[in-house]
């Protein structure tokens, strides 16, 4: 499914899962929507992953989800359903009135999701997808991926309506063959993770069962959600030889969390810059430079090489606190390697490449090549800071945001960085963006003075004292001078 595409068709009970699945795949980018009876629920996906759910039953839209979870009282949510003005999210008003944080929209968010899809589960309806509908930039969104999604859904579907009946006692447990899927991030709980860890091929799921103390209703939920997420397959053979572990991922709220470190590590800062460099660089490369092989490469050796790409650019480490803002990026690679992939791993496609590969003549100086296009990208990105900064001055915010997000893309530089945090803590739903370019631009250069203060406002405003101190103190350590971090510093240790 590509951006302009638009797909519609039905699913039979138990069918919606696969639905996703396929959007998973496809990397789709869009709105899907479900029709169940008279009610409609909406998936925006970015990227493959469900990004936000909505539905036109009143039990499952936010507001009345707020009043259930005794977050909202009824008489303010009616209130604030009053004045909401035209055009203007609910989520985001909420925020913007105070009436509710960003984190705890968030986490509400991925709560309401999970009812709404695990609804759809062993239901029968229509669908329609389209490409050309995107989720508003300034929307909130959920921190879980489809995956996670789809096995929260999974244990809290009612047990009735479970499909059972694909769990045979006899059939072997694998891993997925699909590099994309089987490295999908996925949170589990402590007993599910060590379900997870045993499976390898080699076990039916009555062995599972003995293997873990789940109980047979939880086993057989959490077996059910990772083959809906296509995380694992049940077969009715026993696998050759044991399959490489699943990975067990670290749960999205820890992966969140923002740690005492202000600044990210080199090693980030290094992967960072090799996602921003490869997307630009993929599709310029042929099939074999892409997954960094020659061309006597072996079956064995295109496959494992694939894996191992695929587990490394995954779009679901886009959850990663230094890899937040390239989504999009990790997806081109992705597909980038994926073409790759299906063309190489196939005898008659990869012969007719290795064919057409031979008959093509690189040009003669693509060192030069590059150098042109490095400086072009420079300069576009000072014409971008230049056009941002009067747009910022006449109060379009948002293009300005746009152009610098291009512009820091294209070459970072630290007073970039900082400017274009401040126009995104201007919008409360952009407040995570601001504080990961904030500490892009302390990473690129820990000398920093400003951008060190205006992160310890940042953690003023937060309520941090820890964090706040901790940036106040780099900042005097590279301004000694500095009268107000000096006070500021002071009246904080006192504070304590």
């Amino acid at each position: 499914m590509n951006g302009a595409s638009l797909r519609s068709g039905s699913f039979a009970a138990g069918e919606f899962p696969t639905l996703l699945r396929a959007l998973v795949q496809d990397f789709a980018e869009g709105r899907l929507d479900v029709l169940v009876g008279d009610v409609c629920r909406s998936l925006w996906l970015e990227a493959g992953q469900v990004r936000a759910v909505t539905s036109t039953a009143e039990h499952e839209k936010l507001g009345s989800w707020l009043v259930e979870q005794k977050i909202l009282s009824a008489r303010d949510m009616a209130l604030a359903l009053a004045r909401q003005p035209e055009g203007v999210l609910f989520g985001k008003m909420l925020v913007e009135e105070a009436l509710l944080d960003l984190e705890t929209l968030g986490v509400e968010l991925g709560r309401l999701a999970v009812r709404i899809v695990s609804a759809l589960l062993a239901a029968e309806g229509t669908y329609s997808f389209c490409g050309e509908v995107r989720l508003p930039a300034d929307a909130a969104t959920m921190d879980m991926t489809t995956a996670s999604l789809i096995l929260a859904a999974y244990r809290v579907v009612p047990e009735e309506q479970l499909p059972l009946d694909g769990l045979a006692p006899d059939r072997y447990v694998w891993t997925a063959e699909d590099a994309l899927m089987r490295y999908q991030a996925i949170n589990l709980a402590p007993a599910e993770a060590y379900l997870v860890s045993r499976i390898d091929g080699t076990s039916t799921v009555l062995q599972l069962s003995r293997l873990v103390s789940l109980p047979k209703p939880a086993l057989d939920r959490t077996l059910l959600g990772l083959q809906a997420a296509g995380i694992v397959e049940l077969r009715e053979s026993r696998a050759g030889r044991p399959s490489e572990p699943i990975e067990v991922q670290v749960p999205a709220a820890a992966l969140g969390e923002e740690s005492e470190a202000q600044r990210f590590t080199p090693e980030q800062q290094q992967e960072y810059e090799r996602v921003i460099r490869l997307v630009d660089e993929c599709r310029r490369q042929d099939y074999y430079r892409r997954l960094g092989l020659d061309r006597r490469a072996s079956h064995e050796e295109i496959h494992r090489r694939y894996a191992e790409m695929t587990r490394l650019f995954h779009p679901d480490r886009a959850r990663e606190p230094h890899l937040r803002l390239l989504r999009r990026d990790l997806k081109e690679i992705a597909l980038a390697l994926k073409e790759a992939y299906e063309t190489l791993s196939n005898a008659a496609l990869r012969a007719e490449y290795d064919r057409r590969l031979a008959e093509h003549r690189p040009a003669a100086a693509p060192y030069v090549d590059d150098r042109k296009r490095e400086q072009a990208r420079r300069e576009l990105a000072e014409a971008n800071v230049k056009r941002a900064e009067q747009l910022a001055r006449t109060g379009d915010v948002g293009l300005a945001v746009e152009l610098l997000d291009q512009a820091v893309r294209f070459d970072p530089q630290p007073r970039t960085l900082l400017t274009l945090a401040r126009l995104e803590f201007r919008n409360p739903m952009w407040v995570q963006r601001g504080l990961d370019h904030l500490r892009r631009a302390v990473t690129i250069d820990p000398t920093f003075v400003e951008a060190w203060i205006e992160l310890a406002c940042f953690w003023e405003r937060r309520q941090q004292p820890a964090k706040q101190r901790h940036c106040l103190e780099r900042a005097l350590e590279n301004d000694p001078t500095n009268e107000w971090v000096a006070a500021t510093l002071k009246a904080l240790v006192r504070k304590r």
